[in-house]
């Protein structure tokens, strides 16, 4: 198995925010401003998910004002819902509209036999994603990359899961269930799903599935702060 890390230059597909109350930063895209004040910083993008109906639901982590950065809910029509956690660094459960080039690249992600390596970084030249999977599924991947964005392959070789990696200490049923949890809207503010709508989706029981999202909720975020 092959992996490929790629960034992919979004720039000119993000429209200025130059008259708006929320900014991203000029020198630094992770960067968040209201009103002229930074109020937090992404450190990585943890998941991300193309939902049936369109929208996209994501885990993003962030250091700064937790509080303030949820307010984006009611600054940007595009954003249906944001839970934040607390801490130094915390996580943005994110649910919103997406650009079409980003439902294009979900899409072409989505239709070749690959996998992301999580997580996903924002860099000052754009989006910096690793995936890997067979050689010659990667290689058509990244060449239909140009239709939509400019793509720069950085590096490429044999692939090593890194168990150290928040998502790689998931077992496959926790990461099962949340995954289903996600798409359901369990994470939405309001909640869109129950315990029990994911546990009927899944055939399992509704205490199964509370206990596998306590377990695999814990495990995400002492990787992430600890």
């Amino acid at each position: 198995m092959r992996y490929s890390t790629v960034v992919l230059s979004l720039e000119e597909h993000i429209g200025s925010t130059n008259d708006q109350r929320l900014q991203r930063g000029l020198t630094d895209p992770r960067e968040v401003w209201i009103d002229g004040t930074l109020v937090a910083t992404q450190e990585a993008i943890h998941y991300i998910n193309l939902l049936d109906d369109g929208t996209v639901v994501g885990i993003a982590e962030f250091r700064g004002d937790a509080e303030s950065l949820a307010t984006i809910e009611n600054e940007l029509p595009e954003v249906i819902s944001v839970t934040v956690t607390s801490g130094e660094t915390w996580l943005a459960y994110m649910h919103y509209e997406p650009s079409e080039v980003e439902i294009a690249l979900l899409e072409r992600i989505d239709t070749e036999p690959i996998s992301i390596d999580w997580p996903i970084r924002e860099t000052d030249t754009g989006l910096q994603v690793t995936l890997f999977g067979e050689e010659t599924a990667l290689q058509e991947l990244i060449a239909g990359f140009s239709d939509e964005v400019d793509v720069t392959l950085e590096r490429t070789g044999e692939y090593h899961p890194d168990m150290g990696s928040p998502a790689g200490k998931l077992t496959d049923r926790q990461n099962e269930i949340l995954r289903t949890a996600l798409a359901a809207g369990y994470y939405d503010i309001p909640r869109r799903a129950t315990q029990r709508d994911v546990a009927t989706e899944l055939g399992l029981s509704r205490g199964t599935v509370g206990e596998h999202l306590r377990r695999a909720e814990a495990k995400l975020i002492r990787s992430i702060l600890l």
